[in-house]
């Protein structure tokens, strides 16, 4: 019986185009086993150089639709676009511009998938490849739909970039909150909401990319806007509660000196790292 899936991606004039190519070549080089259609859906956020362009010429063939977006309107705007036109597909993957999947990713999330019918949206371990530094570390996520719950309030379920959905997500929610640049945790609240259920295959399966501009993207709106995101959400979901302390703390580490943040971030005390 054929399967068929679609990959999400944006890209915008801030990405890199080389690494813009190796995500794009990453999808396509996906090893399948079994029947199974694979489309690429792809915005373009708003005008980009001509080397981005250039890529996406390179791959148009097997680019399943290429949206063009004339003004830059953020990633959750994007991928809501895209979501719009999506056709007959079981399983929606999604992908960042400057990411790698290795060649297995998507085939161990579909069989991850077959065995378990309860879970709907499914990540995977990273490897976080820090290219200033030269540095790996390989981080975990949630293990199964009542860890993902109850640790919501310090973190993220799973890596937005190794995420596939069960089509029936978006049958249950309208798409991605626009939300300022906290889209990802602002959905995950709004899918727990609606008894939505997560899990990860715990194999490293995305080379995560932390490069100059991650941290340049950290700003202080941006710390506010996660702060609201995470305060919001619990409160949607469990009221009064002391589980504010992790949002409170995770605001002051994105207020703190950039050495200081760094170091953070890269510390045991981050939820989910390395083990």
């Amino acid at each position: 019986m054929k399967t068929n899936i679609a990959t999400l991606i944006s890209v915008y004039s801030g990405d890199d185009p080389s690494a813009f190519n190796v995500a794009i070549e990453s999808i396509l080089d996906q090893q399948f086993m079994g029947d199974i259609q694979s489309r690429l859906y792809l915005a373009v956020d708003g005008p980009v150089p001509n080397e981005i362009d250039l890529v996406i010429q390179k791959f148009r063939t097997k680019i399943y639709l290429v949206l063009r977006i004339e003004i830059n309107g953020g990633l959750a705007a994007a991928l809501n676009a895209l979501i719009r036109k999506l056709s007959d597909e079981d399983f929606i993957f999604r992908m960042d511009a400057d990411d790698r999947s290795h060649s297995n990713r998507y085939q161990s999330q579909l069989n991850y998938f077959k065995l378990h019918p309860d879970i709907d949206i499914l990540g995977t371990d990273i490897i976080e490849v820090d290219t200033v530094n030269n540095t790996q570390r390989r981080v975990s996520f949630c293990s199964g739909p009542t860890d993902a719950l109850t640790n919501l309030c310090r973190g993220v379920p799973v890596a937005h970039p190794t995420v596939c959905f069960r089509r029936k997500v978006f049958h249950k929610i309208d798409g991605y909150p626009i939300s300022g640049t906290n889209e990802d945790i602002a959905l995950w609240f709004q899918c727990a909401r609606k008894g939505l259920k997560f899990d990860n295959v715990h194999e490293a399966l995305l080379d995560f990319t932390v490069g100059p501009n991650f941290w340049r993207r950290r700003s202080l709106k941006k710390a506010f806007n996660e702060l609201r995101c995470y305060v919001i959400g619990i409160w949607s979901i469990n009221g009064i509660t002391w589980r504010y302390v992790y949002p409170l703390m995770r605001f002051v580490m994105r207020i703190s000196p950039l050495w200081l943040s760094k170091l953070l971030y890269a510390s045991p005390l981050r939820r989910r790292s390395a083990r």
